[in-house]
């Protein structure tokens, strides 16, 4: 049974937070907490007084330009607030006061996915496995744990700035757009991760118009979100971000790599550091499910059989890991016994 707009205000009130709090938190939304502009809202970092403790958070703060409806909004808060899986990044509330629409998440220390994928020092070939798996077992929770009917989708392309990491490299994905659809004076502005058989933009470009657009939940699909999702294993496997330098060429990323798996010469556009720590199926298994995801709906994975193929290939990768730890181990001791030789 739907829940009316009074119900559902009074069952979150114990998240509500303030305007007045966020205010404080961001030192005014200062533009030095800001850490994204995004085509729906800013996101700000912020340091809020929450339960007489002092907690990290991320704001995201709808631009009022969009016209949200509130019953939409609690509603979304509502289903984050209902998510029960390891990989979600957990909400701390929202506010809704002077007709501002804000969510309020736990901040992540290390920050997101998008920030190491071009630095093979920075996450080895099996961390870059385990934050994948993490965030394709979050996703495959959403398609059929959740089972959101998708005629009733949801607007969160997943992309790597939005697989967020914890102190401890963990993937917590941060997603939106359950029950909301956006207003604005803006079509949708495609991007590198969008599906070309899916796109959402209802007008040219990005250039605002008299009218306005409804982005609609009913465009998007489970089977966008894999594509999505290939892309970032694409970012992931080669250490190359997938940049958009051509408005309209937003795919020329997937459409690159796509011809470099077609052509047996993915091993040319993949970082030789990276390269070196790859167990040679796990790098199989990886690129082949990456390829598939990017292929034409019908033909794509589902997440469940993502997550068992990234299952497959981070333990072969950390049985190599293993193997050369063990290696290393036996010379270091081979090389002791010879050294106490020579000297005895």
């Amino acid at each position: 049974m739907p829940y009316s707009e009074a119900f559902l205000s009074s069952k979150l009130d114990p998240i509500r937070i303030s305007y007045d709090d966020l205010v404080s938190a961001t030192n005014f939304f200062a533009d030095d907490n800001l850490m994204n502009r995004g085509t729906y809202s800013d996101v700000y970092k912020g340091n809020l007084l929450r339960s007489e403790e002092r907690i990290d958070v991320v704001i995201r703060r709808y631009y009022s330009s969009l016209t949200l409806r509130r019953i939409e909004f609690l509603k979304e808060i509502q289903e984050h607030s209902d998510l029960k899986h390891r990989n979600a990044l957990s909400i701390v509330g929202f506010c809704d006061e002077y007709d501002e629409h804000m969510m309020v998440f736990d901040y992540q220390q290390n920050e997101s996915l998008e920030k190491y994928i071009s630095d093979p020092t920075a996450l080895t070939w099996s961390q870059r496995l385990k934050i994948c798996l993490g965030a394709a077992s979050f996703l495959r929770y959403i398609h059929e744990d959740m089972k959101i009917n998708s005629n009733h989708g949801y607007d969160h392309e997943i992309k790597s700035s939005k697989i967020l990491l914890d102190r401890d490299w963990e993937a917590k994905v941060i997603c939106f757009g359950f029950h909301i659809e956006y207003m604005s004076r803006y079509s949708y502005s495609k991007s590198s991760y969008t599906d070309p058989e899916n796109n959402r933009s209802l007008g040219a470009g990005s250039q605002p118009d008299t009218g306005h657009y409804r982005i609609s939940k009913s465009r998007s699909s489970y089977m966008s979100d894999v594509y999505s999702f290939g892309v970032i294993l694409f970012e992931v496997l080669c250490g190359k971000k997938a940049e958009v330098k051509d408005r309209g060429a937003y795919d020329s990323f997937a459409r690159m790599v796509k011809q470099e798996y077609e052509e047996g010469s993915l091993d040319y556009i993949i970082n030789p550091v990276l390269r070196k720590q790859m167990h040679p199926i796990s790098l199989s298994i990886v690129s082949q499910i990456a390829y598939d995801c990017l292929q034409q709906t019908n033909r794509r994975p589902s997440m469940n059989r993502i997550v068992e193929g990234l299952q497959q290939a981070l333990e072969l990768s950390l049985k190599k890991e293993n193997l050369i730890v063990h290696s290393a181990h036996y010379i270091d001791t081979e090389k002791e016994k010879t050294k106490n030789e020579t000297i005895g």
